[in-house]
């Protein structure tokens, strides 16, 4: 007998099978992994289109369905292939996980009881050399911190799902936190998720067209000063002179314009005077 356990200890040991250090219990949290949907096309989940280097946008939420509350929480979340972590938060461990770069995050939030929770701020985006028409996977998964606890914390978990010889980093900028966010409840309830990524090409920006008063600018006019353009001198020209402007004036007809009015009109009074003095001759003459 004792040799037959000796050769079934040997054989396992050949064949990579590791034991558990000591067996953990479930997560005692009934809790879901919940995000977007499409519109008015439940239950078929939202995808996101982003340039290289643009965030993704997805809620990443878990829900209680759990009549009790859940104190404290943790999540794991993995960018798959052409994503990467965009902030590395104090309250977060990275590593590198089977499909890509992971974070576990730990929270200090209650969770009420048929409520949601969800981390919407940035914190996972297209790489700078994320191909267009490439797709990647945003994981996500969803802990009680007491699941992690059972397993001897949070730095334990990481160590055990993080890739052979991966280094675990702790965060070092602000803290992560969750909002509450109104999100749809799946199916299947399960603790784990995942979002569709497309990656597109950078929309460009719109290009200023230049002026004489600089780039994309026109020429600014000093405050307090009047404009002094040829339209507006000719027009107060010729009000100045006595002639009826378009609004409000008595005369008949458009408005006289133009840069010399005063002479113009100096002329047609000669003009005139001459002709009322040569008619009266002519009439003179008719007339003797």
């Amino acid at each position: 007998m004792r040799v037959v356990v000796g050769v079934l200890a040997v054989a396992g040991l050949a064949l990579g099978v590791q034991a558990p250090a000591r067996a953990a219990p479930p997560d005692p949290a009934k809790i879901e992994a919940v995000t977007e949907i499409q519109d008015g096309m439940w239950p078929i989940k939202r995808e996101y289109a982003v340039a290289p280097g643009e965030v993704v946008p997805a809620p990443l939420g878990v829900q209680s369905v759990d009549s009790r509350p859940v104190r404290g929480l943790v999540a794991q979340v993995e960018a798959g292939e052409g994503l990467e972590f965009t902030r590395r938060y104090r309250n977060c461990w990275y590593t590198r996980g089977s499909q890509g770069e992971m974070a576990w995050c730990s929270f200090d939030a209650v969770l009420a009881p048929y409520r949601t929770l969800a981390i919407t701020a940035p914190m996972v985006a297209a790489t700078a050399e994320a191909e267009p028409g490439a797709g990647a996977v945003l994981a996500f998964r969803w802990q009680s911190r007491a699941w992690a606890d059972a397993r001897g914390g949070l730095r334990e978990v990481v160590d055990f799902f993080a890739a052979p010889g991966a280094p675990v980093v702790a965060g070092t900028d602000g803290l992560l936190t969750l909002e509450p966010r109104e999100l749809p409840t799946a199916d299947i309830r399960t603790n784990g998720n995942h979002v569709q990524v497309h990656v597109v090409a950078a929309t460009p920006g719109p290009s200023a067209t230049p002026t004489a008063g600089g780039a994309g600018t026109p020429s600014p006019t000093p405050s307090g000063s009047p404009s002094t353009t040829p339209t507006a001198t000719a027009t107060v020209t010729a009000t100045a002179a006595g002639g009826s402007g378009a609004a409000g004036g008595s005369g008949a007809g458009l408005p006289v314009t133009g840069p010399n009015t005063a002479a113009v009109g100096a002329v047609l009074l000669a003009a005139g005077l001459l002709g009322y003095l040569s008619g009266r001759r002519r009439r003179n003459r008719f007339e003797s």
